[in-house]
């Protein structure tokens, strides 16, 4: 469900920015945005708070970004707080911000490793996903223990499972397929 509601509200701010030829601006302001909720966990626990009233919530928003945004994110963030999507704000910036990119020719990687990566990998990852995609990957590391090995990569909703705990995974519904028949 947040999916969706982040997809509704981002693809609408972003066909705005398109539509206005404001896109520079609108993620300039997204990540300033972004960056002032991140580092204020009271300003995001406030607007999530459901003793507060929602007037109080639209006025501390008003207040923080008023004359700071345009007045089409702060609309946004108007209508996301009267609908009492407050919780899903940075979600709805995310896909903003990830169309944002897909217009550029940019795309997110989640790459997810046994153990740390070091730069020489880093690059040649990043190198084989540029060539594949055709796109600008922009690398975003992980590391997650349980792959035991190899890697994890994401790019939207494509999955690359080249770990060791995947094939793993793989070889048991193949054994338990054989099983059942």
């Amino acid at each position: 469900m947040a999916e969706l509601i982040a997809k509704r509200y981002g693809t609408a701010l972003f066909e705005l920015a398109v539509e206005t030829n404001q896109v520079d601006l609108v993620e300039e302001q997204l990540k300033l945005i972004t960056e002032i909720f991140l580092a204020e966990k009271d300003f995001m626990g406030v607007l999530n708070h459901p003793k507060v009233v929602v007037e109080n919530k639209i006025a501390m928003v008003e207040n923080t970004f008023n004359k700071k945004i345009i007045k089409e994110i702060l609309g946004l963030l108007v209508i996301a707080i009267k609908k009492g999507r407050a919780n899903d704000l940075l979600d709805i910036i995310e896909y903003c911000l990830d169309e944002i990119d897909s217009l550029k020719g940019n795309a997110k990687a989640y790459v997810s490793s046994a153990q740390e990566l070091t730069n020489e990998q880093l690059e040649s990852i990043k190198n084989k996903l540029e060539e594949t995609t055709g796109k600008k990957i922009i690398l975003i590391t992980s590391v997650d223990e349980t792959l035991i090995g190899g890697l994890m990569v994401r790019i939207g909703d494509r999955i690359i499972d080249n770990s060791i705990k995947g094939k793993i995974e793989a070889i048991s519904k193949e054994l338990y397929a054989i099983q059942l028949g």
